[in-house]
């Protein structure tokens, strides 16, 4: 008799495709000209600004159009809100709410909640690289979570432990639905979005 696989079996050989299939994409992202630019040894305010600029108009966009559809699912989005951390970054920088309140926010028109959870999955796991990406900033430029640099710092000591809760609830949802591919191609379409949305971003001079 062949064994069953098993529940936990079933969600990690998802996340392994997942991985996988959105490789390349992600690597394209983190090739992006702004994402080597804010790891650059020289890395300027004006730089991680722009980069911070860029990522306003694709978390606000997550949190306005994408979490609406995908609440039910993951019950503990509130806590997982970041668009007012870039907001406090950008002010204690030098930006005023005018300069804030005029970016772009880019419009997820996902229409299948298979799709917004693979959106929720790149937004969310941009909390892990934050950390690499706090370190740096707080080396080159010495922005601390209380003076610029709180976005990057994300969930601070607990990034790791909401990562987990998230992968865990988010795994458990594509092996309830059986949307995995759908999951996948969501998460593949955001990491090209949010690749195009930093092509694209300028601070206004």
């Amino acid at each position: 008799m062949n064994e069953v696989p098993s529940f936990h079996s079933d969600q990690e050989s998802f996340i392994q495709s997942l991985r996988k299939q959105t490789a390349v994409s992600h690597q394209k992202l983190e090739e992006n000209h702004l994402s080597k630019m804010i790891l650059a040894e020289k890395v300027s305010l004006t730089d991680y600004q722009n980069y911070l600029s860029a990522m306003y108009g694709v978390t606000v966009g997550c949190e306005d159009f994408v979490f609406t559809q995908i609440k039910d699912v993951f019950p503990d989005l509130d806590a997982r809100r970041r668009s007012h951390l870039i907001i406090k970054d950008l002010q204690a920088t030098g930006f005023s709410q005018s300069q804030i309140d005029a970016l772009p926010v880019y419009r997820f028109s996902f229409s299948s909640l298979a799709e917004n959870a693979g959106a929720m999955y790149v937004l969310e796991g941009s909390t892990l690289g934050g950390r690499m990406l706090y370190k740096h900033i707080h080396k080159t430029l010495g922005l601390t979570p209380e003076n610029g640099c709180s976005y990057f710092w994300g969930y601070g000591d607990q990034t790791g432990t909401m990562w987990k809760s998230f992968i865990s609830t988010f795994a458990r949802f594509a092996q309830e639905t059986g949307q995995s591919a759908e999951i996948i191609q969501g998460a593949e379409n955001t990491f090209t979005i949010i690749d195009n949305w930093l092509d694209e971003a300028v601070i206004e001079k």
